[in-house]
């Protein structure tokens, strides 16, 4: 039988990307398995994390992961101190809680997989971040591009200024939080409260046959993290040691009437990382955002040990972050019309003689939602 061939991008999340090597393009058969680790440290408080999956062939070209659990991860600190991670969830390897990256110190990445394979990055080297000085926001009735349509919302620049030396290029990404109503969405039945504490979708065949797809709200408050969907890099090149004045580095759509938190980061990245991160770009810009797939596999620099033709995917990255916090309370933005997260408007199950229909949803800590009001919420 005739092997098919596809070219596949490595999709990992924005904060991910940097490492000290020449990025190139590989064509892989969807026949073979591979591995992808997807990691970050940063000198931030935040949870830390190496996620290794392995890319699942499939014959007919659709792309599936499966967590690689059991592994031995650790990280090595200027070849002296080692840092060891522990399995939190399936794939998911954390570094222990307080664990903050230091500039000037170089890292390494190990690992170990359950069969005996071993592999390790490239050393990384923290290197120092300018600061962010001074931030805009403006809001545009049609600032925001969506498919064939334009829709309203706030625009977010800054300004920082770039080290005179050269080889510091830039990398900008956010995260922002949104107040979220809705918590469960049942398609083709009812949401109920039991087994607890989370509950679960009860299939109804009328409701399924008719497609009735049912909105739940959140029980107690709640907010939806929402990330960048796209890369937004700038060669040093361009600024040669001077000020960078309103860059674009965040475009969040009119979704309610209340406002937002967004937190802006800023990272460096290495002359071979811009290249990475250029190429990276240049595909998502092609083919949609950093969620799609496009057509092109990019290796990081992670390496079996015992094989260096093995083909590996994703990136180890160091960096030091920059972060900005902006409170957005939308009030310029009153008369305009709402683009709603869901993408739709929400359907609420009708209460009827059962006064304890519809229930409420629990609001879960996930790494897209969260119960606990954000550092920086002013209400």
């Amino acid at each position: 039988m005739k092997k098919n061939k596809s070219k596949i991008l490595f999709i990992l999340p924005i904060a991910i990307f940097i490492a000290c090597v020449e990025p190139f393009e590989l064509t892989v058969s969807t026949t073979e398995s591979f591995l992808i680790v997807d990691g970050s440290i940063d000198d931030a408080s935040n949870d830390q994390f190496i996620a290794i999956k392995r890319f699942i062939p499939s014959s007919s070209g659709s792309i599936s992961y499966a967590a690689e659990v059991g592994a031995e991860v650790s990280i090595i600190k200027d070849k002296k101190e080692q840092i060891n991670c522990f399995s939190r969830n399936d794939g998911y390897y954390y570094l222990p809680l307080g664990f903050r990256a230091m500039v000037g110190s170089k890292y390494q990445l190990k690992i170990k997989l359950a069969d005996g394979k071993s592999y390790e990055s490239s050393e990384e080297l923290m290197r120092t971040t300018p600061d962010i000085t001074g931030y805009t926001v403006k809001f545009d009735p049609k600032g925001i591009k969506l498919g064939e349509n334009s829709i309203p919302g706030h625009l977010i620049y800054i300004d920082t200024k770039d080290p005179a030396q050269s080889g510091d290029n830039f990398l900008w990404s956010w995260r922002a939080y949104e107040k979220q109503i809705v918590c469960k969405t049942c398609t083709g039945g009812i949401f109920i409260t039991s087994p607890a504490p989370l509950g679960k979708c009860n299939p109804i065949r009328a409701l399924a046959e008719a497609g009735v797809e049912y909105d739940y709200k959140c029980e107690g408050n709640c907010w939806e993290i929402l990330y960048s969907q796209d890369l937004n890099v700038m060669s040093d090149a361009f600024s040669k040691g001077n000020e960078i004045k309103n860059r674009l580095v965040a475009s969040i759509p009119y979704y309610q009437d209340n406002g937002f938190l967004i937190e802006i980061k800023q990272q460096t990245v290495s002359p071979s990382a811009f290249q990475y991160l250029k190429i990276l770009t240049n595909q998502s810009q092609n083919n949609g955002t950093l969620v799609d797939s496009p057509p092109a596999a990019l290796i990081g620099n992670i390496r079996n040990t015992n094989n260096i033709k093995e083909t590996v995917g994703g990136y180890f990255m160091v960096g030091n972050s920059k972060v900005q916090k902006i409170w957005v309370d939308r009030l310029e933005a009153k008369g305009s019309q709402p683009y709603n997260m869901l993408g739709r408007n929400e359907n609420f199950e009708p209460s009827g003689d059962d006064s304890s229909r519809p229930p409420f949803a629990p609001c879960v800590l996930t790494n897209t939602r969260t119960p606990l009001k954000p550092e920086g919420w002013p209400l």
